[in-house]
């Protein structure tokens, strides 16, 4: 009995490490909805943070003119609270682009000493800066190889094997 094999081609991934525990994130060019949810999931953020400013400015004008350190620690628990929705939703967000507990294991060191940490949103943006970089660049080299693939499958074939239909008379 003959056995068929079929060989599929390395699929194309970028190992990040996130932390000093060398925990890390894998990332791949190779996954369709990888580009998407990123793209996206930046997009989110962005619109977040405009919401977020938004929510704030209008909490500021609620107590603008009071004073008093009870009217303040309400305008800063009303401030925060808005704070930690955003950073929730922005660690959601961050877990959906690159896998379960991500944001965990970015920052782990701080996680251990405090288990309920929620990181700021200088924190989640600190993080996109430093994974967008690693991203064009995983996403050109993908571009580049798709290029080159492409032009190596168009080069197999010759323009007479592409004649066109012959009429019948």
């Amino acid at each position: 009995m003959e056995k068929e094999k079929m060989i599929t081609s390395e699929v194309d991934t970028l190992r990040l490490e996130v932390n000093d525990d060398g925990e890390y994130i894998m990332i791949s060019a190779d996954d369709a909805t990888m580009f998407g949810r990123f793209s996206s999931g930046i997009r989110h953020i962005v619109e977040l943070s405009d919401q977020t400013a938004a929510k704030v400015e209008e909490i500021e004008k609620q107590y603008e003119g009071q004073s008093g350190f009870d009217t303040d620690m309400e305008k800063v628990a009303a401030i925060s609270g808005i704070n930690v929705e955003f950073s929730r939703e922005a660690v959601r967000t961050v877990d959906s682009i690159f896998g379960e507990d991500t944001v965990k294991k970015v920052f782990r060191s701080t996680y251990n000493v405090i288990p309920d940490f929620l990181p700021s949103v200088n924190l989640i943006t600190e993080f996109f800066e430093q994974v967008t970089p690693h991203m064009e660049k995983l996403f050109n080299r993908k571009l580049e190889a798709q290029e080159k693939a492409s032009k190596a499958r168009m080069g197999r074939y010759m323009p007479q094997d592409h004649k066109p239909p012959q009429r019948r008379k």
